[in-house]
């Protein structure tokens, strides 16, 4: 019996028919892909971008359908306008260079070093220097009235003066000069020497916490505008001189002074007339300052008169101030035009700016400007002149004085201020007179009474006020705040600004490289055809795989038998 099969015959032609659909490429199908290249390439840099950036929003607009899609975008252009609008705002803050100030209160508990006083007779000059100086009589009552004005304020020499007895008060000093050579009228002539009283007149008992001290040998001499002074300066003195450690009166400073009432003027018999200078009273004025300062310029006078005792109960203001490098408005040198041995401070400078004014237009300079004696000094004549020629103008009957604004004297970076808060007794009682008769037995009860007064100057607690200017911003907290609002509005970081460049660089790329096109565009060409060819495989594979199944259930096999056939 002969058996045949189809089987094999079959296996063999599907095998041939998926050889010819493999090997078959769809041509007419990759001539139909899109010839735009740029706005491929485009889409295939943004799909890839809003897949992978931590942006958010870019994802949900590409694979958002319409309504969902204007939504976000919508939403996504919100919080990006509000975002540019909060770093705008912060970046304008930050180059605007915020300052802000800190109030601290702090203790000192070692004690606080002692301020300067400085205390000015308001006598303005001694009657029996006077008498001697004009023993020859060629010394007038003119010329010292004229002299006096000479420690005056500009403009109020100015608005009080008459000119014709100015010009005559001139013509006496010249007079005098003639015949006295070295008579000047500068911090270096009469008016710093004899003049004045000096410090054993007037000084007569000082204590500090209690204990006596020659205060004399402490004292400085100063010339002010109101005349010879003296300052009281404790920095060079014993330990327990320089700090007051307890608060309150019987810790500080005491010191009783002498007005000598007796050498005024008073224009009786063959004395000169009364002279008005500055002062509207009698006794002294003193002012509490820091070192390296003028006086009458920083700091509060505080004007007490003889039978008087004063408390001055003091409190400390530290300012400290930011430089121009760091925001601030504050130096510590002198502008480039200066030349000086002074201390720095606003208000030296602001005077040596208007003494120089004075002295490029006049040759010389008035005494209240000429600070550090480094100019000649203007007598109320020259004064007078140089305002009346050069800075004085006058409009419909008004007179403006032209005087410089000084803006290249900026305020001092560290200055330290005293506020003195002031109660006054009137008279000496009887057993302060007999103590003070037992310190000295020439002192008569009666000169006392009439000159004598009493100022006390103390903190009135260890405790001091410090104002420093601070930068409002920084870099770090500026970067801080645009990072949590990139973050807020939308979820950014500084891995999403590297993602968005790197994007913007590639979307630039395209736009502009014909060359970055076509190789994209070539690019996607492969990468379609390999797609379509891994389908096309597939498709095959699935049906050789259809036809196997196939031919192993419903083949059909045909048998064929030989028999041996009998004879």
């Amino acid at each position: 019996l002969y058996v045949f099969g189809f089987r094999s015959e079959r296996r063999i032609g599907f095998k041939q028919r998926a050889s010819q659909i493999i090997l078959q490429v769809p041509a007419e199908q990759i001539r139909r892909i899109k010839e735009t290249e740029g706005i491929g390439s485009i889409s295939r840099e943004t799909q890839h971008f809003s897949q992978t950036t931590t942006m958010h929003g870019p994802k949900r607009i590409y694979q958002g359908k319409r309504f969902s899609t204007h939504f976000w975008v919508l939403m996504v252009l919100m919080s990006g306008v509000l975002l540019i609008y909060q770093v705008t705002t912060l970046l304008s803050m930050y180059m605007s260079s915020p300052i802000v100030s800190q109030v601290s209160f702090l203790i000192n508990e070692n004690g606080m070093n002692f301020p300067m006083v400085t205390l000015c007779n308001f006598n303005p000059i001694k009657k029996s220097f006077i008498r001697k100086l004009n023993a020859t009589g060629d010394f007038s009552d003119q010329l010292l009235d004229y002299l006096m004005q000479s420690l005056m304020d500009t403009q109020t020499l100015y608005g009080n003066a008459d000119r014709a007895e100015l010009h005559v008060g001139d013509r006496a000093l010249q007079v005098y000069q003639e015949h006295h050579p070295n008579f000047t009228i500068d911090a270096n002539g009469c008016l710093e020497t004899s003049f004045r009283f000096n410090c054993t007149e007037t000084m007569k008992l000082c204590s500090f916490g209690g204990r006596q001290f020659d205060c004399c040998k402490f004292m400085e001499p100063r010339l002010t505008n109101l005349g010879k002074c003296h300052t009281l300066d404790m920095r060079a003195a014993r330990e327990w001189m320089q700090k007051q450690t307890v608060a309150g009166v019987n810790a500080g400073l005491q010191i009783i002074l002498d007005a000598h009432m007796e050498e005024q003027f008073d224009g009786t018999g063959d004395d000169a007339e009364p002279i008005f200078s500055n002062a509207f009273e009698n006794g002294f004025r003193y002012y509490v300052h820091a070192p390296d300062t003028v006086p009458y310029l920083v700091s509060e006078g505080i004007s007490v008169s003889p039978g008087t005792r004063v408390y001055s109960a003091i409190s400390t203001n530290t300012y400290v101030l930011l430089s121009s490098e760091n925001w601030g408005n504050c130096s510590e040198q002198w502008p480039p035009s200066y030349s000086t041995v002074l201390p720095y401070s606003s208000v030296n400078c602001d005077s040596l700016c208007k003494a120089n004014y004075f002295n490029d237009r006049c040759g010389c300079s008035p005494f209240t400007y000429n600070i550090d004696i480094s100019m000649p000094t203007c007598t109320p004549y020259q004064t007078f002149q140089c305002i009346d020629q050069h800075i004085r103008t006058q409009v419909n009957g008004t007179d403006y004085f032209h005087m410089p604004q000084c803006q290249e004297c900026k305020i001092e970076c560290n200055s330290q201020v005293y506020h003195a808060y002031n109660s006054y007794g009137h008279g000496f009682s009887h057993g302060a007179l007999k103590w003070l008769a037992r310190k000295n037995p020439g002192w008569s009860k009666a000169h006392m009474r009439t000159n004598f007064l009493t100022v006390n100057v103390f903190f009135r607690d260890m405790a001091h006020t410090e104002y420093r200017q601070v930068q409002a911003t920084s870099l770090t907290e500026i970067l801080s705040d645009i990072g949590g609002n990139m973050g807020m509005f939308l979820g950014m970081s500084l891995i999403t600004v590297t993602e968005i460049s790197l994007f913007m660089s590639k979307i630039g790329w395209i736009a502009f490289s014909k060359r970055r096109r076509d190789y994209l565009f070539n690019k996607k060409k492969r990468e379609k055809v390999s797609r379509n060819m891994q389908t096309e495989e597939a498709k095959a594979q699935g049906f050789i795989s259809g036809a196997k199944t196939a031919v192993g259930g419903d083949g059909v096999f045909l048998t064929q038998t030989y028999s041996k056939s009998q004879p």
